[in-house]
This record gives C-alpha cells, structure tokens and sequence, in this order.
C-alpha cells in the first residue's frame, strides 16, 4: 500500500521546464544570423529564425526531454514574401487614392482571421515533443466568428479615417466634420472596452483548437479575469496622469511665486527626475502585463487534466528588463543574446506542468500516424507572417 501511494505521488509531481542554453553559445548564431540578414538584404532572415527557434526549442527541457523546431527556411521566406507583397499593395494603393487604400486595408482585414489560423497552424505543426507534433485545427468558420467583431469596427473605422484624413484638414485649417470627431472620440474608449474581451476570445480559439498528438488542450480562464488584467495598468496610467499633473501645477505655482531663479533652479530637477520616473512607470507596466498575462494564459490551459502553471514575478520581470536593457545600450546592442538567455532561463525556471496520472504513459499515448497526402497538402496553406 505504501509503494502504491509513493507511486501515485511520484506520478503527479509537478513537472518543471528547464533552460539549458548558454549566452556564449547563442552569440555566435546570431551575429552569423545578423551578418548574413544584412549581406542578403534580408533573405537570410529565415534561415536565421529557423537556427534560432531550433537553439530555443533544443534547450528547452521537460521530464528530460528537448522540444524541436521542425520549420522549412523555405517555407517561412515564402510567408515573409506574400506579408511584404500585402504591405506592398496596401502601400502603394495609398498613393493611388484614399479610396484604393481604404478598399486595401478592408481586403487585408477580411483576411486576417483566415492568415491567423494558417500561421498557428504552421507553429505548432513544426513544433514536436517526444517526436510527437503539435497540431493547430484549422477551423476557419470558427475563427471569423471570432473575429467579426473587431472586423465589423476596425475595418469601416480605418477606411473611413483613410478617407476623409483628419491630419490633411488640420494643415488646410478646415473644421472636422462632427460625425468624424466623435468616432476619433469615442474609438479609444470603444477599444478600451472591447480590448480584453477580444483578447479572452482570441486566446481561448488558439488554445481550444491546438493539440499535443491526440491530446486536446483546454482553456478554462474566464472573461472578467481579462477585464481584472487591464484594471490595475489602467488605474496606474491615471494615477501617474494625476500625479504629473500635480506635480507640474506645483511647479507652475511655485515659479509663478518665486521668480525667475528660482524657476531656473528647479528646472533640471524636473527635466531629470519626469522623464527617469516615467522609465520606470513603463518598466513596471510592461513587467506586470507580461507577467500577468502568462500567468493568466498558463494557468487556465490544461491537456487531458494535467495542468500548466506558471509563477513569473512582476517585480523580478521588471529587474530582467531594466538590467537588459542597460546592457544592451551600453554593449550598443551586442548583450542582446545574453539578455534573451538569461530571460528564457528565468521563464522556463517558474513554468511546469502539474500530472494529474501517470504523465509519461499520457505522452506515449499521443502518437497520431496521418495520411503523408493530407500532411502535404496541409502544407500548401500553411504559412509563418509572423501573427
């Protein structure tokens, strides 16, 4: 009896991911990776994303076990091609007329959902664990169900600001139309409101119709959690609004009451102390939301019952960006690898899985043998845009 109870407890021991990889190592398959991007004006940016995933991916660690990137150069620069040919129509539609650029940029919206659904699908197909792929269900009715809404408002709003060029009225000086004025208005706050509920939908898609060999991976997080996200970053913006206010009437009032020299004096001061206050605002903002929003994501997928978590630490976030960018800007850029190592380390370190049964009889069960023809002519449609 007691064997079997150490068993089931050996079974469901949290199963910790692990970061092997070293800065050395890294550096020199990037700066390879960056002098052959810049000597092929680019084209070499595939072959270097492929190098780089199969490093990450190589050194990542779960149960003792590495995960592979299995991406064709080809493939990924064939992706890059067809984004840039987009960017390029949009682009030069501008320069025809508001109206091409408008009818453009709707064409490119109507598509994103189905331009989504074939970059996950390109992910996690060439993502293997154990030799066991990782698979995206290509569901594209799904996703323009997902989507319409944010199609239905950012797609008339884009064009009809295309069209109509608030920034050509104020040059010529003419008054904006009332009906314009309220939707450059009223927009921010609509997608203030609307942003984390899209967030929530978006993720709970990409979770719900990806999978681990047979597995099904699940999303279980809940929309107010989303709307709890973006609260306290809110209030942070307001409360740092509202204290730059503060402090730039008191200064205001105090030169006012003092005089030249006294303003003079202060001046520095201020220069110095606003914009180093604003650094580390913006530290701690972009920290809590990466945190937050892992741990959110994380936290609520599960596969088959056995649960990812993840611990990472807002505060610690915010120490690995402050020291990786000191080093970078001191290093002029050259550190960038020894930061992305040190951070990778970090979020492997507090991310693992939770077994709810045995975890390795679970893995040697999700062989999936496909039809070689279905894979192939998977394949035509799959693409990496980088979405």
């Amino acid at each position: 009896m007691e064997s079997d109870a150490n068993t089931t407890t050996t079974l469901s021991q949290p199963r910790n991911f692990e970061f092997t990889g070293k800065a050395g190592e890294y550096f020199s398959i990037w700066i390879v990776n960056v002098l052959l991007t810049i000597l092929t004006l680019g084209i070499y940016s595939a072959w270097a994303k492929v190098r780089t995933n199969q490093y990450f991916y190589g050194n990542t660690r779960l149960d003792g076990n590495t995960f592979r990137y299995l991406a064709d150069p080809k493939q990924i620069l064939k992706g890059r091609i067809i984004a840039v040919a987009f960017f390029a129509v949009y682009y030069f539609s501008g320069l025809i007329s508001p109206l091409a650029a408008g009818i453009s940029l709707l064409v490119l919206v109507l598509l994103m959902p189905a331009l989504i659904v074939m970059s996950m699908s390109f992910q996690l197909k060439n993502t293997a664990y154990r030799n066991i792929k990782f698979k995206f269900e290509k569901n594209y009715k799904k996703a323009y169900m997902v989507f319409i809404l944010p199609i239905l408002i950012l797609g008339p709003y884009f064009i009809f600001i295309t069209l109509f060029q608030p920034e050509e009225l104020a040059v010529q000086q003419q008054e904006m139309p009332k009906h314009l004025l309220i939707m450059l208005a009223g927009f921010p706050l609509l997608i203030m409101l609307l942003f984390p509920w899209w967030e929530y939908m978006i993720t709970g898609f990409k979770v719900n119709h990806s999978n681990f060999g047979t597995a099904d991976f699940t999303f279980g997080a809940k929309k107010r959690q989303y709307y709890f996200l973006y609260l306290k970053p809110f209030l942070g913006i307001v409360l740092v609004g509202v204290l730059f206010a503060v402090i730039a009437g008191a200064i205001a009032g105090y030169t006012k009451a003092s005089g030249a020299t006294e303003s003079t004096n202060a001046s520095p001061i201020v220069t110095i102390a606003m914009p180093f206050l604003l650094v580390i605002f913006y530290l701690w903002f972009f920290a809590y939301l990466q945190a937050r929003r892992t741990n959110l994501v994380f936290n609520n997928i599960s596969i088959e019952g056995h649960q990812l978590t993840s611990k990472l630490g807002v505060m610690y976030m915010m120490y690995l960006y402050a020291t990786n960018t000191l080093a970078m800007a001191l290093s002029l850029g050259l550190l960038m690898p020894w930061a992305k190592i040190r951070t990778a380390r970090y979020r492997a370190s507090v991310t693992a899985i939770e077994p709810s049964g045995d975890f390795d009889g679970f893995i040697g069960a999700q062989a999936n043998p496909q039809s070689a023809l279905g894979e192939e002519m998977g394949d035509i449609f799959d693409l990496d845009l980088g979405l």
